[in-house]
């Protein structure tokens, strides 16, 4: 009783742990539960070793490995069989761009970033630039700032990459007055432009639009901790496809 007690409390205190090093992330429940999954089980792994108990484990692992192939591999094929209906089904359904995007799409001249709606999360790359070709994950704080002094010519890739810096960065306080005068325009809004933001492919309707912008707004919304300059930007795509569609 005394070591399931034990067990309990350190499982609370690891999620709590993440719960508190992850908040930023804004992680969906299936991505976060993955993490406190493979958390857990490395920790167990650390105290069977300690403990002695791992060469059992091992002994045990590798006997039933062959059969776990073979279920995985039965699962694998299960798995392609439910893709291929669920895609008949979308196509003969007629539902394809009905169905709920999975990620929105923000090009500049410097910056094409990419927003995920699931978790929020945002990731970039740069297009031209001495950091020409890299993700913005890859670069450290202080190139991003070099980045980002590179950039302000351009306002909308000026914008875009502090977008990125509030985000995963606490202590930036923000791109400054030039970022908060910037014009957001670099040119009129395209409808192809317009379904890359909102995350929606050709054929959309009124109703994909609108249901899109809502799931959106919900990720990024500046009284949400999101940005300004995305806010605008995703408004912009809505107003614009409605006056088209509607």
């Amino acid at each position: 009783m005394a070591r399931l007690l034990i067990i309990a409390i350190i499982a609370f205190l690891v999620y709590v742990a993440l719960r508190g090093f992850l908040a930023r992330k804004q992680l969906s429940v299936r991505q976060f539960m993955n993490i406190y999954l493979a958390t857990m089980a490395g920790l167990l792994l650390l105290f069977l070793a300690f403990t002695g108990r791992l060469h059992p484990l091992f002994a045990l692992v590798g006997a039933v490995l062959p059969f776990m192939f073979r279920i995985m591999g039965l699962i694998m094929q299960g798995a392609q069989f439910a893709a291929i209906l669920k895609a008949m089904n979308l196509n003969i359904g007629g539902r394809g761009p009905s169905a709920a995007p999975s990620k929105s799409e923000i090009k500049s001249r410097y910056i094409h970033m990419v927003l995920f709606h699931d978790s929020g999360m945002m990731e970039g790359t740069v297009l031209e630039g001495q950091f020409a070709g890299r993700s913005l994950s890859d670069l450290s704080q202080e190139q991003l700032a070099d980045l980002l002094k590179e950039v302000a010519s351009d306002a909308d890739s000026y914008n875009l990459l502090a977008a990125y810096l509030e985000r995963e960065y606490e202590d930036f306080s923000g791109g400054g007055e030039q970022a908060s005068h910037a014009s957001t325009d670099s040119g009129e809004m395209t409808e192809a432009q317009a379904l890359d933001i909102l995350g929606l492919e050709a054929g959309a309707n009124a109703a994909d639009v609108k249901d899109a912008h809502r799931r959106m707004m919900q990720k990024v919304h500046p009284d949400r901790g999101g940005s300004t300059y995305l806010a605008t930007k995703i408004n912009g795509a809505k107003d614009y496809l409605l006056k088209l569609y509607e």
